[in-house]
């Protein structure tokens, strides 16, 4: 078995003798299980960035929509597209990643300033639904886009502008706008967000502006729609209407971001494709002693549900500026990791910090650390027994695949999979081995990152004729991957899931295979004995020892 997988599989008697048994001095070599996402900006819009980037470890890249133009994101896919085509002439490997685009959602904005604009704590500040204060904005009185606020806002309500970074409460509520007390001032800049966190606002759930992003998303290709400003399941009908038959591939994560959408979370989670935890945006809305209980809460319901889930916002941010990131920011990643998290976001640190491809790597550490500590034991079983009623075939062939892996201590579930759907079912089961899925569909090569521990393999040959001789192919592609990728070694136990028969909706395979590799050879096969491939293996390294002793005694 390799050290990689030994450092991660081993486990003592109780959580608590595998967390003092953890390894402090050795760095941790296996496979990270959850998906890195990085977000491109001014900072890392170049090919040599992204390659570094997506060699040191990034799954999907986030194109976001609320800065940047349709000519950016397109310069930026196209600059992801020639570092794929860079890794492959290097490697002969084909790589794949994701692309996910972050709609602005709907918002409330204020208008243009006159000047600047300093509002300091005990100040009064009229905000004005009268057009003509548009470009007009001064210390007394701004103008707001959204006429409604005066009939749904009541006096002592709190308003946030600028992504929190203002508060305001409400002292009167007037005829053509609010006046407001300013509790927490600062800078008031041009076309600000305004958030009202205990209103529910009846703008639309695809702005102008959405409808617009999202037919270039669907052009271009994308794999992810990253929801912001989602309120309630019925928001989510409304996104896939918009998607429509030429959209339905695109997964739809929804946005956690604000009080109501945390309200109404159950709903949201059911309707939704995925999860993404705004942790800054919800931090302006409720106490922000409650934003880790909140964590806990949100990711547990997920991987309960078996909802992937994303942790987003301030995850290394002081790497904006630095090179290293704080104490704090590193335990806070590897609880995320240990909370249950599938992906973590990276956005201005990898945006538009100068530091990029270090921010990726420290998070990559980070994340292959925080999973050492992970008690998978428990874990499965909780998941287990979670699960109620009668079973489906897929479920079924899920947890025996992740029991199977568990009894033998296989260091990689090999799925082959048409859709991706196989492996995702596992990987709800959180095994404690990474999960490679061969796949002939580009699609499910990228779709599948959003769940932990999946890594997909795009399988390009045609297929056999016969369909046991394609399985054999399938698998000795994986496994020889898996060989390069260091995660497999001599005799190490594999898990493998297939169809019993060609084509979508058929997984009911389930089988256990030991890796062997012969001299002077990259490529993997696999016996179904494991005294055999241990033998093999001794064969082997007898011959190689035999050759070098013949070389010695012609020299």
């Amino acid at each position: 078995m390799s050290y990689s997988a030994k450092t991660l599989l081993r486990e003592g008697s109780t959580e608590l003798n595998h967390i003092c048994e953890l390894e402090i001095s050795k760095t941790a070599s296996h496979q990270r299980l959850v998906s890195l996402i990085a977000t491109i900006s001014t900072s890392s819009r170049n090919t040599d960035t992204i390659y570094k980037m997506i060699m040191k470890g990034v799954n999907i890249f986030r194109l976001n929509f609320a800065h940047e133009s349709h000519e950016m994101h397109s310069k930026t896919i196209e600059l992801i597209n020639e570092a794929l085509e860079k890794i492959h002439k290097e490697t002969g490997q084909l790589r794949t990643v994701a692309i996910a685009a972050d709609t602005r959602g709907p918002q409330i904005r204020t208008g243009l300033l006159d000047g600047d604009v300093f509002l300091r704590t005990g100040d009064n500040l009229r905000l004005s639904i009268n057009r003509d204060l548009y470009d007009k904005g001064n210390k007394e009185a701004v103008y707001v886009d959204y006429p409604n606020i005066i009939n749904l806002t009541k006096t002592g309500d709190r308003l946030f502008i600028d992504d929190g970074k203002l508060l305001l409460h409400v002292m009167e509520v007037g005829v053509d706008g609010l006046l407001c007390e300013v509790i927490q001032g600062g800078q008031l800049k041009n076309n600000c967000n305004v958030i009202l966190p205990e209103i529910e606002i009846d703008l639309p759930a695809v702005s102008e502006k959405d409808m617009f992003d999202i037919q270039f998303s669907m052009k271009a290709n994308v794999d992810f729609l990253f929801a912001s400003a989602v309120r309630c399941a019925k928001n989510i009908k409304e996104l896939r209407a918009v998607l429509g038959e030429k959209g339905r591939h695109i997964k739809i994560i929804a946005k956690i971001d604000s009080k109501i959408s945390l309200s109404r979370f159950s709903e949201i989670m059911r309707a939704a494709d995925g999860l993404l935890l705004s942790r800054a945006d919800l931090g302006t809305q409720i106490p922000i002693h409650k934003l880790f209980i909140t964590q806990k809460s949100i990711l547990g319901q997920c991987n309960k549900a078996g909802k992937p889930v994303i942790v987003a916002s301030h995850i290394l941010e002081s790497m904006r500026t630095e090179v290293q990131p704080t104490r704090a920011e590193c335990f806070d990643l590897a609880n995320a990791i240990i909370d249950g998290a599938d992906c973590i976001m990276l956005s201005s640190e990898v945006a538009i910090g100068p530091y990029p491809t270090e921010v990726v790597a420290t998070c990559d550490k980070l994340c292959r650390e925080a999973e050492k500590v992970l008690w998978f034991r428990d874990l499965f079983s909780d998941l287990v027994s979670e699960v109620r009623g009668e079973l489906d075939a897929a479920h079924s062939l899920a947890i025996a695949t992740v029991e199977t892996a568990k009894r033998t201590n296989a260091t990689l579930i090999l799925v082959l999979t048409s859709s991706g759907r196989s492996a995702t079912l596992v990987s709800k089961f959180r095994p404690r081995c990474p999960i490679m899925a061969i796949t002939r569909c580009e699609r499910a090569a990228r779709w599948v990152y959003i769940h932990r521990g999946v890594l997909p393999m795009l399988y390009t040959s045609e297929p056999s004729s016969d369909y046991a001789t394609d399985v054999d192919a399938r698998v000795h592609f994986g496994l020889t991957c898996a060989k390069k990728m260091e995660i497999i070694s001599d005799g190490d136990p594999i898990v493998i899931l297939s169809a019993w028969k060609d084509g979508g909706g058929f997984t009911n395979n389930l089988r256990v295979v030991y890796s062997f590799f012969e001299a002077d050879r990259v490529d993997c096969l696999f016996r179904a004995d494991r005294r055999l491939s241990q033998k093999n293996t001794n064969l082997v390294m007898a011959n190689r020892d035999g050759k070098e002793s013949s070389l010695n005694n012609i020299m």
